[in-house]
């Protein structure tokens, strides 16, 4: 008996760190955010507080090195509702690729190259006041059913591209659907202070939701203590069954500015948008305040004002505020600590 649990033990011993090294290039990771805000929907005369998930995320991640500079690379990411005990496995972005000195090509779920875009100069993202509640929509998504290519940076100047088979696509046995696929570019320049962005998207899937074309440029510039972001959208109507469709062409833009002091952070920022054919065109305005109280924690306070907007509509937030009117205002102060991990 003694014998065989001295086999065992050095078994036990032998096995465990191969065992470790075998998960060792795993990481987990995330991001928890959380809010508190009190808005004020001018259009019905409804008050309330609602404590909100912003985006929280819990991530695994790793890759494998195949040799010769080739790594073969995986991602799953999945959204947690802190508030309501609820989350979607996988449903953020995941996917399996492989990257080396070429760059990185991936096949799965993943952020458009559009949206990687607008992702860079937003002063409020995954809060209820992200600028895509305003300049969100069409190829700004998390697209399924993708096959993306993303270029090393040479000397700042990057790449990307995306195939989607399916835009519209559903989880189920049926294939992908023929002639709703999209096509996604961009081009980003990144040195020192200075970011540029372009991206484009269109498709027969753009085609089938009634859209065409989308263009998005976006920049931002850091200059002492202070942080200037701007962008603008175009999203052309395809609407053949109803020419000029319920809205028709669209235009928005947003300009922001920031400023550092110390753990502080102070910003502001305006969007607008303007559709041919109403005139309930959305817009909000935002200030805010963030204090970093370590490197991996920070807390935050807006406020929030916006006619023909829902607020907190443009993130995957638990909880959004719309007037319950057209053309009516609607304001919300919040409070939001973030932990990422």
């Amino acid at each position: 008996m003694k014998k065989n649990l001295i086999a065992l033990a050095v078994a036990s011993a032998v096995s465990a760190p191969a065992a470790f090294a075998a998960t060792a290039n795993v990481d987990v990771y995330g991001k928890l955010h959380v809010s508190v805000s009190s808005f004020n929907d001018q259009g019905t005369g409804i008050n309330d507080v609602q404590v909100s998930s912003n985006a929280s995320r819990l991530g695994f991640k790793g890759s494998e090195d195949l040799g010769g500079g080739l790594k073969a690379i995986w991602q799953i990411e999945s959204l947690v509702n802190l508030d309501e005990q609820s989350g979607n496995l996988g449903g953020r972005n995941s996917f399996l690729g492989l990257a080396g000195g070429f760059g990185t090509v991936l096949v799965g779920t993943h952020d458009t190259p559009l949206k990687l875009v607008g992702r860079k100069v937003d002063l409020f993202p995954d809060t209820i006041a992200d600028t895509r509640n305003v300049t969100g929509g069409a190829s700004d998504t998390r697209a399924k059913n993708v096959v993306a290519y993303i270029s090393p940076s040479f000397s700042g100047l990057g790449f990307a591209a995306a195939y989607v088979s399916d835009f519209n696509g559903t989880f189920g046995p049926a294939g992908d659907a023929s002639n709703q696929s999209v096509y996604n570019l961009n081009a980003t320049y990144a040195n020192g202070p200075l970011f540029l962005g372009l991206g484009y998207g269109d498709g027969d899937g753009h085609q089938v939701a009634g859209l065409g074309k989308q263009w998005r440029a976006a920049a931002g510039y850091t200059f002492g203590n202070f942080k200037v972001v701007g962008q603008y959208d175009s999203l052309d109507d395809d609407n053949t069954l109803n020419p000029g469709g319920i809205a028709g062409d669209r235009t928005d833009w947003m300009a922001g500015v920031a400023y550092t002091m110390g753990n502080i952070v102070l910003k502001a920022n305006y969007m607008d948008a303007d559709w041919d054919n109403t005139t309930a065109d959305p817009q909000q305005w935002t200030v805010g305040a963030d204090y970093k109280l370590s490197k991996r924690s920070s807390v935050y306070a807006l406020y929030a004002k916006g006619e023909n907007v829902t607020l907190g509509g443009g993130v995957a937030s638990t909880d959004r505020i719309s007037s319950g009117v057209a053309g009516g205002d609607i304001s919300a102060f919040s409070v939001g600590m973030i932990h990422s991990f």
